[in-house]
């Protein structure tokens, strides 16, 4: 039930929040955002709108974010109906799977009449409420569920803005005319009262019960006439929270539980507070009112109060997260106890709120006594903060908070500091400062007393891999050689295991690929296979290292295993900024393997992880994939917009994440019928007609895609010097995906000239794509050599290509080459013979039957009867008409050919 003055003003806005409830086909959740200033009515809106709701079966779930608890995680969803999903206790989760999870409930409570969720002050709403928002908003619910945020947009912050852009129908409040406010307090009302309060419903409530107070002192006129009992309970009520349960309220208020609740009752009364379902829990009538409450309390008052209800939860054990709000308002510098609630708090929420986690541990750091004992407990905070920091995309405070590590941290133990620079040196990446980063563990390195210790190994590592990042692919210097080289030296086996993964993956990268390297693979194997997770745990990066060289060198069930033993050390371990490497692991090996809809559901899940990390790099890498898979899913344009989208985000800079960006955008292009504009994606991410930017492996498969869109742009020459060049790189890899993508760009580029040469090529790639396993290539490898059988007159080995491809493409679920495999079957049943392809392709040239028999040496007649046989199977009566059937079908080149 709504409680309060008429609702008058707002009924074009409940209707049309009416029209978002029952729009026919209702099936995605609506967004709608309701904006105004203070007291402008959204309350009230939202409550006429959730009594609509209820009187028409519909559920309603409402949420409140509060002015003085900002930092609590999920604040703003404090309806007990969502209590289903653990959100306090998802500690061992990363943030996206929580917000799915809320995702789901929410479907789940649509069911089977529809759901209302109303976001009430989401202005004020913490970090983590608003990173579910964002998520909502990019995947709606698929069920009939509306949302509705209510808030003030000055005070808006940039991710609410952001959040709510695109695709958030807003409903704007305006202020009350003077008719519409007489209605709401009475035809008394003159204009001066209405001026006064501008037309702002509640300061025109406020005024008529206290006509000569303005502004925010007619809300606290309200509280003038209170007996010194029932202020001390408002006030108790405000400082417990947004919602307050009595027996903290008389906690607060250092009051005896019945007074408590004598004075709630005269409360309730009175219409100052209002009560909340069967719980005995209350609030404010207007968090305005609460405001103006919490305000006017004295500081000495207010922090005894929180205090007492610190303690009072501390009592009956509640966890540290609900704790700590409260700790926060009312410890002491030096307070040891807060200090432990504060950490065990952050600990809590770094994973599902790591936001929440910095601010505490700052103030758990801000508590800590300036006492030389304390400082390795100053170390451990700011380490965390570091990560806290970093894992919400704030990389240049976590930058600080790294460097001031380095500054209080002593030069021995040397691992420990190795550590701490291998990160701040990640940070800086990810912040684009790859000489930065690369001069900081430099300069660590050449410092070290030691140049054959443990954290040398470390540093030399950690500078591997910048240049890899880096795209460096030339440095002279073979950083991953040297780690290994001074880990053999040192009795740290888990080090030892990450160093040879480097080492392994940087031979694949220089496209050095001997036995050396291979023995080095299966000696990381059988090291990461007999080492403990604890023993993992320090340096991850070997089971890491280890699933992609898994991945990189062919062996795909071993990478799906060691990348999800890698995702678990990730998740236990906290180190969630692993989540999107391992995620794009394991989707390029599903997709290598032909099991699409499992890879892209990793490239979400590592898409989703790169959003919240805030990281251009991690996302431009997600995104790539993504256009991928969704390209090969059947959905070429969305694969453009993805592709775009993560070669924006790469920026100017020409380093390993840009050159995956433009590679999956020219593959999108390709399918989506704009092969030159493949072509010029590609030689400008290569640097040059031979893609030489691109490492051997990489470039092997994208001079196959340069070949097919050279190709398509009909100019044969130019594919062919892309399959030249591919088989070489590939027969100095010596692998067996290189060689297989080398057959195929030969097989692209002879099928106009040499189709049945072309067919041969692309059958001996679909063969190596076959023995690795990689379905949809091996399919895609079939399809060619179907279409090169086709035009070379083999129209049943065609036919029979054709199926066994499309066999391929329905088991993984590739519908684009199902559909292009579709358009080749009616060139297929054609059935024309090798010289009715001839004499057709000559009548293309505009050739006369004449001029046709002497270039063939055949009768005319012969000629014309081939013509005939030719009309008949394409279903034609004319020499024109069949030509460009013939070559809609793919059956002879088209006319622009000749030019080339």
């Amino acid at each position: 039930m709504v409680i309060g003055t008429p609702f008058v003003g707002r009924r074009h806005e409940l209707d049309l929040l009416r029209g978002k409830l029952f729009a026919p086909g209702l099936g995605t959740a609506r967004f709608v955002g309701v904006t105004g200033e203070p007291g402008m009515g959204k309350t009230r809106l939202l409550a006429e709108f959730a009594d609509l709701a209820a009187d028409a079966g519909v559920l309603v779930v409402a949420g409140r974010a509060g002015e003085f608890e900002r930092h609590v995680p999920f604040g703003v969803l404090s309806g007990d109906t969502l209590s289903t999903v653990d959100i306090h206790g998802a500690i061992d989760v990363e943030r996206y799977q929580l917000h799915r999870a809320i995702r789901t409930r929410l479907v789940e409570l649509a069911a089977p009449a529809g759901l209302v969720l109303l976001l009430d002050d989401v202005h004020w709403a913490d970090d983590a409420s608003l990173e579910l928002l964002d998520h909502l908003v990019r995947h709606p619910p698929r069920a009939r569920v509306v949302i509705v945020a209510a808030y003030r947009p000055r005070q808006a912050p940039p991710r609410l803005s952001a959040a709510l852009s695109d695709g958030v129908e807003e409903i704007r409040l305006s202020a009350l005319t003077f008719a519409e406010a007489q209605e709401l307090v009475g035809d008394d009302l003159d204009r001066a009262r209405y001026e006064a309060a501008g037309g702002n419903p509640l300061y025109l409530e406020a005024l008529t019960r206290h006509p000569d107070a303005e502004g925010n002192g007619a809300l606290a006129a309200e509280l003038a006439t209170l007996g010194h009992i029932d202020l001390q309970v408002a006030r108790a009520v405000a400082v417990v929270g947004e919602v307050a349960e009595p027996t903290l309220v008389a906690a607060a208020a250092d009051l005896p539980l019945p007074e408590t609740l004598a004075a709630l009752d005269r409360l309730t009364e009175r219409d100052l507070l209002r009560p909340l379902g069967t719980s005995g829990g209350v609030r404010y009538r207007h968090p305005l009112l609460r405001s103006v409450v919490y305000q006017g309390i004295g500081s000495g008052w207010r922090f005894a109060a929180h205090g007492r209800t610190a303690a009072a939860l501390a009592a009956s054990k509640a966890p540290a997260t609900i704790q700590a709000h409260h700790v926060e308002q009312s410890a002491v510098h030096g307070d040891q106890a807060a200090i432990d609630v504060l950490v065990e708090a952050a600990v809590a929420y770094m994973n599902t709120a790591p936001s929440t986690a910095a601010h505490w541990l700052r103030t758990a750091l801000r508590l800590l006594p300036a006492d030389p004992g304390q400082e390795p407990t100053r170390l451990i905070l700011l380490g965390m903060l570091a990560k806290a920091l970093g894992v919400t995309g704030e990389f240049e405070s976590s930058r600080e908070a790294l460097h001031e590590v380095l500054t209080l941290m002593p030069a021995e133990p040397a691992v420990p500091r190795a550590q701490v620079v291998g990160f701040c040196a990640q940070i800086e990446r990810l912040l684009g400062r790859h000489a930065e980063a690369h001069a900081l563990v430099l300069g660590e390195l050449n410092g070290l007393s030691d140049p054959d210790s443990a954290a040398a190994a470390v540093l030399k590592l950690e500078l591997a891999a910048g240049t890899l990042v880096g795209g460096n692919f030339a440095d002279a210097r073979d950083w991953a050689r040297e780690a290994l080289a001074t880990a053999r030296r040192v009795c740290d086996a888990p080090l030892l295991a990450a160093t040879i993964g480097a080492s392994v993956q940087h031979s694949y990268i220089k496209g050095m690929v001997d036995d050396e390297v291979l023995g080095l693979l299966d000696e990381s194997t059988t090291m990461v296979d007999s080492l403990l997770d604890n023993d993992l745990a320090r340096h991850p990066e070997a089971v890491v290292l280890l699933g992609w060289n898994e991945l990189l060198y062919e062996r795909l069930d071993g990478a799906l295993r060691h990348l999800a033993r890698g995702l678990h050390l990730a998740r236990t371990t906290g180190q969630n900024h692993l989540v999107t490497y391992l995620r794009i692991g394991q989707g390029t090996s599903y997709g290598l393997l032909g099991q699409l809809h499992e890879a892209a559901a990793c490239f979400e899940d590592a898409a989703e992880a790169a959003v919240l990390t805030r990281s251009d790099e991690l996302r431009t890498m997600a995104l790539a994939q993504q256009s991928w898979i969704v390209t090969w899913l059947g959905d070429p344009a969305e694969g453009v917009r993805l592709g775009a989208e993560a070669v924006r985000l790469a920026g100017p800079v020409r380093d390993w994440f840009s050159g995956v960006a433009h590679g999956m955008l020219a593959q999108a292009k390709m399918y989506a019928g704009d092969p030159a504009g493949a072509v010029e994606l590609l030689r400008r991410a290569g640097g040059d007609a031979e893609l030489s930017g691109f490492e051997p492996v990489t470039r092997v498969s994208y001079l196959e895609l340069l070949a097919a869109a050279e190709a398509e742009c009909q100019r044969p020459d130019a594919a062919l010097a892309c399959a030249d060049l591919a088989q070489k790189v590939a027969e100095s890899v010596g692998r067996q995906l290189p060689l297989a993508f080398a057959a195929l760009a030969r097989a692209h580029a002879l099928r106009t000239g040499s189709p049945l040469e072309a067919a041969e090529h692309a059958l001996a790639a679909a063969e190596r794509f076959t023995r690795m396993g990689d379905r949809v290539d091996a399919g895609r490898a079939r399809l060619v050599a179907a279409g090169a059988l086709c035009a070379a007159g083999r129209a049943k080995a065609a036919q029979v290509e054709g199926e066994l491809a499309n066999s391929l493409f329905r088991a993984c679920g590739a519908a684009l080459f199902e559909r292009i495999a579709g358009r080749l079957q009616p060139a297929v049943q054609v059935l024309l013979t090798p010289r009715e392809l001839t004499v057709l392709a000559l009548a293309a040239e505009s050739l006369t039957a004449e001029a046709i028999a002497r270039r063939l040496g055949i009768a005319t007649g012969t000629v014309q009867k081939h013509l005939e046989n030719s009309y008949r199977k394409l279903g034609t009566g004319d020499r024109l008409t069949s030509v460009l059937r013939a070559q809609a079908l793919g059956l002879v080149p088209r006319a622009e050919a000749q030019t080339h």
